[in-house]
């Protein structure tokens, strides 16, 4: 599952997590996958485990196992941060970067395109990252000083209702583009507020009106502003917002985080575990077909050895059928027959049943 977060959704997920503050850092690893795990101890919630994955962060509720003596990345990051206090956890604007602020460093998490994690110092010189990366305007490598990569726009939260009027009516865009030209905001949520107000996307911004701007920026503030909300997965995408009817809803953004991508660990795993559990079905298959196959040729054993008895005595079977069929014809019962014959040839006939036209005869005699 390629799993992305709106900018909302990572919002969201900031203010779920800010017990993480005040914890101290135990551990440093790298997974089995390559995420980073940063074990932190907090005084009122015992120790967690900050999951850093190319595109989201969460705290596992699962012990996910580490590399065994993997070096790297991992252990540079232990040297410095191991047993340091975390101060803040914060979110850049609503951009997709979050600040992990310890006293002497600070460790920035990039998590678009393929994801990134630089330390630096408190000045924000970057003293490694952890893939080296290099933009026109901005460059991760260890003595650069960390540049912040463009927002998308204002955001929404600092944003006036003055300033946003006015930008918005000096736009040549529809209202609706006029808007994601100037706030920082997903165009799906953006969409949600124009439909649950019953507003037209498509005039022009220049048209638009005060009251209509004002309406749309309370509700995208409040939207932003919430502290606690569930969380919908719609096309991949995490929202805290019901956009439709359809995807799938959790209790909060950490919990629908460790479902998704947990599972997507597990589903990793499958291949190996696929490849075991059809092995473990062939040999199984194998040993019934050998069971099958020694109980056919017991059986044709058996059956062999009744045509053998059968052909050696054929001429009294045959002349024991005529008997009865002669008794029958002359109104004899099933146990006068079996007598009469019995006394002549002893316990040759064990049953006779006219009805099943069958007799059972004892060829050992």
């Amino acid at each position: 599952m390629d799993l992305q977060l709106s900018n909302l959704a990572m919002h969201q997920l900031v203010e779920e997590l800010k017990y993480l503050e005040n914890g101290f850092v135990n551990n440093v690893q790298t997974l089995q996958n390559n995420w980073i795990k940063i074990k932190i101890h907090t005084k009122e919630f015992g120790d967690k485990q900050l999951i850093l994955t190319p595109n989201s962060f969460f705290v596992s509720k699962k012990s996910l196992p580490a590399k065994q003596n993997p070096g790297g990345f991992s252990a540079f990051l232990k040297k410095f941060i191991y047993n340091q206090r975390i101060i803040n956890l914060t979110q850049h604007e609503l951009d997709r970067i979050i600040l992990l602020e310890f006293p002497n460093h600070t460790l920035i998490v990039e998590l678009f395109a393929k994801g990134n994690i630089i330390l630096c110092e408190k000045n924000h010189k970057i003293m490694r990252a952890f893939r080296k990366e290099e933009w026109k305007d901005r460059k991760l490598e260890q003595g650069e000083i960390y540049k912040f990569p463009s927002s998308k726009g204002i955001n929404p939260l600092s944003e006036t209702k003055e300033n946003f009027f006015e930008k918005i009516k000096q736009n040549k865009k529809t209202i609706f583009g006029a808007i994601i030209d100037t706030l920082n905001v997903s165009p799906q949520i953006l969409e949600y507020v124009f439909n649950k107000e019953n507003l037209n996307k498509t005039i022009d911004a220049t048209q638009t009106q005060e009251k209509t701007t004002t309406l749309i920026l309370n509700k995208l503030q409040e939207i932003y502003s919430q502290k606690k909300a569930k969380a919908y997965l719609i096309n991949n995408l995490l929202f805290t917002i019901k956009l439709s009817e359809e995807g799938e809803e959790f209790d909060s953004m950490n919990s629908a985080l460790n479902k998704l991508l947990l599972e997507k660990i597990e589903e990793e795993k499958q291949p190996e575990d696929k490849t075991k559990k059809k092995e473990d079905k062939d040999l199984k298959n194998l040993k019934m077909r050998e069971t099958q196959i020694q109980g056919i040729l017991a059986k044709g054993e058996e059956l062999q050895k009744k045509g053998e008895d059968i052909y050696k005595n054929y001429t009294k079977i045959n002349e024991i059928i005529n008997a009865i069929k002669k008794a029958q014809e002359k109104g004899l019962s099933e146990e006068e027959i079996k007598e009469k014959i019995n006394s002549i040839m002893p316990t040759t006939i064990k049953e006779i049943d006219f009805k099943k036209n069958k007799v059972i005869l004892n060829l050992s005699n």
